[in-house]
């Protein structure tokens, strides 16, 4: 068998320019294979002694056709020191015609072919009688050569060309998975997420008591921050040494008993925290990928310290509570030495330091301070600006105290000035031991506490002032209806019927209690119970009156109509009805039910143990006062059964909580 290359599926001859294109095509991909990366004899050695072994040749190449040169992706028996090199110019290569024409090339003798006897191959690598298959892509693109070389003219027969085909078929093979291994490896490599395959470590009991790092990504070295190359081979023990056994536990546990692990968790000596996932692949192996979460969880931490700091703030009554639940919220909001809070005395520039919270081996700074010992940034903090140092020894303001810092282990600080009518009164503070640039959320987190503390105090203030008013309003109310009574006292005192009377002076007093539980809550709106008791109170009938019923708002209105009812129905119950007997007792049971879409307050006022009732034939005005019912539009139903008197009122629950 001999002769220059024949396409096996022969076409019409290409254009030059789709020639340059097709070459472009061909050098492009083969770049992105990998395979240029990965040359070396080991890779199709194995293949190529085979080839010298089958053919008995001197000389077996795999070869990969660049733009400029071939390349040896394997090769056996070739010369120094093209075997070192590992790749030869142009000029020397046969294997770039079998690429070019997309088909093998058989050469009995080079020096005798007119369009080879020139090639440098022959007098540099000894090379005279070729055999060349091509290899081919898994997408089909030729990009080199597996040829058999003699150093001696050859006719090369059928057989020779199927067993080079046979092994360039295996060699083909090979390239693919070296493409695949290759295109996995960048895969990996460019991960974000840290991967990880470990094999675990057994004492002698088989008890898994560490585990080895068998392979790690890129990534893995930059989330962790350890050395590139420092890892493999080694113990996670070794890597970090002190690290937590939940490190080694929980991956024990999914080698064991191969469930799949999702988990969240710190690695103390790095201060960083982790998110991934851990999965058993068998023999004792396990891989784990997992990103740094460090900054989410700060971010959740903070923000969790700010909802708890909302909560506290509501229930706080005064300044030093304020400042004590924003010193609390700020040692759960950032990872600190110390944290504490001090009042101020701005005229003398002196703080004083209830207990603080302090780190492990950090001592306290409660007791009294003098600023001016620690710099000049009491000059910030008077004006209202949050003070940030990220070394106490370089920054100017407190360069030249280095020693009041050493002496309370602390080289970057942060302080939230707390101030009230525009004077400074307490700082709440952050100490850490080591100089640290304080990050743009650590700086909003503690801004976002001196708003919420800002609020907080401006709160109690308008509190104490809206008390004061509602105070001397109600004073001022009280006195009014005293005047009332009064009044109605001496124009009604030639009236002969005593009772109508007392009944309008009751009422007075009535309306009187229903606004003092109204100005309890600036008149917006009062507790419901609280109602009930202020009005049924001045009865005096002790634990006679039996409250049933979940406690809700009411509205200003409501208050007024519902505390003239009960007095009504409790006067009755004291002259007619239940309370008129010792035994005799009153429940009053409220509740709210759905009804046709909206919500309905019900309220049932029923007597026990007293005498039979009797209907009234006449119509008061305490009669109208009951059947206006619990808003002054009616929805009472009145019953003279014997075991007592009842009654039941219903009205929409918006308009009992409106205005």
């Amino acid at each position: 068998m001999h002769g220059w290359p024949v396409p096996e599926y022969p076409g019409p001859p290409m254009h030059p320019l789709d020639v340059v294109a097709e070459k472009s095509a061909r050098i492009r991909a083969l770049r992105q294979s990998g395979l240029l990366a990965r040359t070396a004899r080991e890779e199709f050695g194995h293949l190529t002694d085979h080839v010298r072994d089958v053919l008995d040749v001197p000389v077996a190449i795999v070869t990969l056709v660049d733009e400029e040169r071939q390349v040896f992706a394997g090769h056996s028996g070739l010369p120094a020191p093209w075997a070192d090199l590992g790749e030869t110019p142009m000029t020397h290569s046969f294997c770039q015609y079998v690429v070019d024409q997309h088909a093998p090339l058989v050469v009995p003798d080079a020096r005798l072919d007119p369009a080879l006897k020139d090639n440098q191959a022959i007098g540099d690598i000894g090379v005279v009688a070729y055999l060349g298959v091509p290899l081919a892509l898994p997408d089909g693109e030729i990009v080199g050569a597996l040829a058999a070389i003699d150093n001696d003219a050859r006719t090369w027969s059928d057989a020779d060309m199927r067993r080079l085909r046979s092994i360039g078929r295996t060699v083909e093979k090979e390239m693919d998975v070296r493409i695949s291994e290759s295109r996995w490896r960048t895969l990996f490599e460019s991960l974000q997420e840290g991967f990880i395959q470990g094999r675990v470590v057994r004492d002698d009991a088989g008890r898994i008591v560490d585990w080895r790092y068998e392979e790690v990504n890129a990534a893995w070295y930059e989330l962790v921050g350890v050395p590139k190359g420092s890892a493999i081979g080694r113990t996670i023990r070794e890597v970090f040494p002190g690290i937590e056994d939940e490190w080694v536990n929980e991956f024990a546990n999914v080698v064991e008993t191969g469930e799949t692990v999702r988990f969240t968790r710190q690695v103390g000596v790095l201060d960083r925290w982790y998110d991934g996932v851990a999965q058993s692949i068998g023999a004792d192996r396990f891989t784990v990928i997992f990103l740094e979460v460090t900054n989410r969880i700060a971010h959740e931490r903070r923000q969790a310290a700010l909802l708890q700091l909302g909560d506290t703030l509501r229930d706080a009554r005064t300044v030093p509570d304020i400042s004590r639940a924003a010193a609390q919220c700020v040692a759960s909001g950032l990872v600190v030495d110390r944290v504490g809070f001090g009042s101020v005395d701005e005229l003398s520039e002196t703080i004083e330091v209830p207990p603080d919270w302090c780190a492990s081996g950090i001592v306290s700074v409660a007791g009294h301070h003098d600023f001016r010992s620690f710099g000049s940034y009491i000059e910030n903090l008077k004006r209202g600006e949050t003070v940030e140092v990220t070394d106490v020894e370089t920054d100017p303001r407190t360069a030249a105290s280095p020693g009041a810092f050493e002496a309370i282990q602390t080289r970057s600080l942060l302080n939230l000035p707390i101030m009230e009518h525009g004077r400074l009164v307490l700082i709440v503070f952050a100490h850490a031991r080591t100089p640290r640039v304080w990050s743009t959320d650590e700086l909003q987190f503690l801004r976002q506490v001196g708003d919420r503390a800002h609020a907080a105090i401006a709160r109690i203030r308008s509190e104490e002032t809206q008390a004061v008013l509602n105070g001397e309003l109600s004073h001022r109310l009280k006195n009014s209806f005293a005047m009332v009574q009064a009044v109605a006292t001496q124009t009604l005192k030639t009236v002969t019927e005593r009772g109508a009377v007392e009944a309008l002076n009751q009422r007075l007093r009535a309306l009187s209690h229903a606004h003092d539980v109204l100005m309890q809550q600036n008149w917006s709106a009062a507790r419901l119970r609280d109602v009930v008791n202020a009005v049924l109170h001045v009865f005096e009938v002790g634990d006679r009156f039996v409250l049933m019923g979940r406690d809700t708002d009411i509205g200003p209105r409501a208050t007024l109509s519902l505390s003239l009812l009960l007095h009504e129905l409790a006067t009755n119950a004291l002259k007619y009805g239940a309370l008129s007997v010792p035994e005799g007792h009153v429940e009053i049971e409220w509740n709210i039910q759905r009804q046709e879409g909206e919500d309905i307050f019900h309220l049932a006022w029923r007597e026990l143990g007293g005498p039979a009732p009797s209907q009234p034939t006449g119509r008061g005005f305490g009669s109208r006062i009951i059947r206006m019912g619990l808003i002054g539009t009616g929805g009472v139903k009145l019953s003279y059964e014997p075991e007592g008197f009842q009654a039941t009122m219903s009205a929409s629950l918006s308009q009992m909580q409106q205005a």
